[in-house]
């Protein structure tokens, strides 16, 4: 049914469906039935968080049906379109860089690494009038954006990127942060490009760009991805660990906002986030069966899904890879976040159980209540900001 709605003239009349009926009977509805704090997906929950997360069940329902696709990009983006922000390219990755099992996927799949383009993001107020190149001991963060890999951008004005900011508010260190506008997956109806690893292959270039071009010191590296973005950055260090690289090492610390690590959806049922949490979650449109089809789809590309199976790249959290040591040997410390009320809750769980297993110094921060990447919204108060408080201080080091 979704593929027929991909198409003229029933996706039209669709869209026109779906905007009609929110505004007209929908919402008024909504309204009506979470005035009593009984029918609240959780009784915690206010009014408005429970139409928030209902409207935004309306934007995921769209991009199944029309995925957004991303910005241009090999076009500049002019300073006099940014706000506390700044526009740069990012070159090739390095032929020692392009190496290990990343190289024969991109290979197989014929993906080359290309020019992306990146921004920075800045403390409010903060200028770049002495270049790009790093201060002494300067900590920075990489950031990898969600959006279920087909979706959203690095640039400022994507929602991802109220999550640097809050980052750069509460963190008393960081005056910049730099996010990798990595290219975006697709497949039919659309025109199918840039599956796995491309996306990798852009974000290691990123790091690369951050640690050869602007010289900061790894140690000093925050690593973050959030939801899809969260999949890339552990992709990106597991490469760098088990590919060691003199000039080029793991970055210091690994941020990881509710990532999505299970690609295969191997816990679906009865007892599990990705069924349990359904009444809760902001993705909801399947109840069972593969979590972000369509995303999952453009990601693998030719590969079956037997890869997102066992493939540690793609799923490090999958029930179908044992938890043999080693998985996470030699990964640099690492903060977990996620939503007591999303449905990849449990691939956070099992991402801590198997780094801490593994000797992997692990914080973590999971409201019983929070939804899916709840620390972009701002609405979504207090954990929003208690979050952001508590990573602050990790960055600090306090």
């Amino acid at each position: 049914m979704v593929k027929v709605l991909h198409h003229q003239p029933f996706k039209g009349i669709y869209l026109t469906y779906l905007v009609f009926t929110l505004v007209f009977f929908r919402l008024p509805i909504w309204i009506l039935y979470y005035l009593n704090p009984g029918n609240r997906p959780r009784r915690t929950w206010t009014l408005k968080r429970c139409l928030a997360v209902e409207a935004l069940r309306i934007f995921v329902a769209l991009n199944e049906v029309n995925p957004i696709q991303g910005r241009d990009p090999t076009k500049e983006v002019p300073d006099n379109e940014l706000t506390d922000a700044k526009f740069v390219w990012v070159n090739e990755l390095a032929d020692d860089v392009f190496c290990g099992e990343v190289r024969r996927a991109a290979d197989q799949a014929k993906v080359v690494s290309s020019r992306l383009p990146g921004y920075w993001l800045l403390k409010k107020g903060m200028r770049l009038d002495d270049g790009w190149r790093a201060r002494p001991k300067e900590k920075t963060l990489l950031h990898l954006h969600g959006g279920l890999f087909y979706i959203g951008s690095g640039h400022p004005s994507d929602l991802t990127a109220s999550i640097t900011r809050g980052l750069l508010q509460h963190s008393t260190v960081l005056r910049r942060t730099f996010a990798a506008d990595y290219r975006l997956a697709a497949s039919y109806p659309n025109p199918p490009k840039n599956p796995f690893p491309t996306a990798v292959v852009d974000a290691l270039a990123a790091y690369q760009f951050l640690i050869r071009e602007c010289e900061f010191e790894p140690e000093n590296v925050i690593v973050m991805g959030d939801s899809a973005g969260g999949n890339i950055a552990l992709a990106l260090v597991r490469h760098l660990v088990e590919n060691p690289i003199p000039s080029l090492p793991p970055p210091g610390k690994l941020l990881l906002m509710s990532p999505w690590a299970d690609l295969s959806s191997s816990r679906v049922g009865p007892g599990s986030s990705q069924t349990d949490n359904i009444p809760s979650d902001l993705f909801n449109v399947q109840s069972q069966g593969l979590f972000g089809d369509y995303g999952v789809t453009s990601l693998l590309g030719s590969l079956d899904l037997g890869e997102a199976k066992t493939n540690r790249y793609l799923s490090p959290a999958s029930a179908h890879i044992a938890a043999t040591d080693g998985l996470f040997t030699d990964f640099p410390e690492t903060f977990v976040v996620a939503g007591g009320a999303e449905r990849l809750l449990d691939d956070s769980k099992v991402l801590i159980e198997r780094m801490e297993s593994d000797g992997v110094r692990v914080s973590s921060a999971i409201p019983p209540d929070a939804v899916h990447d709840y620390f972009a919204f701002a609405w979504h108060e207090p954990e929003r900001t208690e979050t952001l408080r508590t990573i602050g201080r990790w960055i600090d080091g306090t």
